[in-house]
């Protein structure tokens, strides 16, 4: 039986994260300084060979020092990676070398240089959108641009 704790990190500026982590990570985070046991956990009882272990369901950290997640700022090899080398106009698989970052709203009409704004584009479809948005150019964009999700990752758990 593999069992599995949850383990709830608080950090000072609301950030909550719960994680599902395995039973002998849990014992070991137990003696953790900044490990809180709930006085009313349901307890698991853990049968060693020479001793009994009891191991909360539910362990809580609180961290005193903020936690501020970082969003990338975008680049090409960003974009890249998030578009998986497609472009966004014709949807063609494209290497590395011959991929471009296109705004979708162009700098010149005040676009931003946002993950929300910049797709993965080839040169010919870059070159023939030119400086208009997609639908003056008649190419409607096969997928929706996004910002990519930070991994919040404490380091307790």
């Amino acid at each position: 039986m593999i069992a599995t704790i949850t383990a709830t990190t608080y950090f000072t500026n609301n950030i909550v994260i719960h994680r599902q982590v395995p039973l002998a990570r849990a014992v070991t985070l137990m003696g953790h300084a900044n490990a809180i046991i709930p006085p009313d956990a349901d307890l698991l009882e853990i049968r060693c060979p020479s001793r009994v272990v009891l191991v909360p369901v539910h362990i809580i950290f609180s961290i005193d020092k903020a936690f501020v997640p970082h969003v990338p700022t975008p680049s090409k090899a960003g974009v890249y990676r998030r578009d998986r080398g497609v472009c966004a106009y014709c949807g063609r698989t494209i290497a590395f070398e011959e991929a471009s970052m296109d705004h979708i709203l162009p700098q010149s009409r005040g676009g931003p240089t946002a993950w929300d704004n910049l797709v993965n584009a080839c040169r010919r479809c870059n070159e023939k959108k030119a400086n208009r948005t997609p639908e003056q150019a008649g190419m409607p964009l096969q997928f929706k641009p996004f910002t990519p999700k930070v991994r919040l990752r404490a380091d307790l758990c």
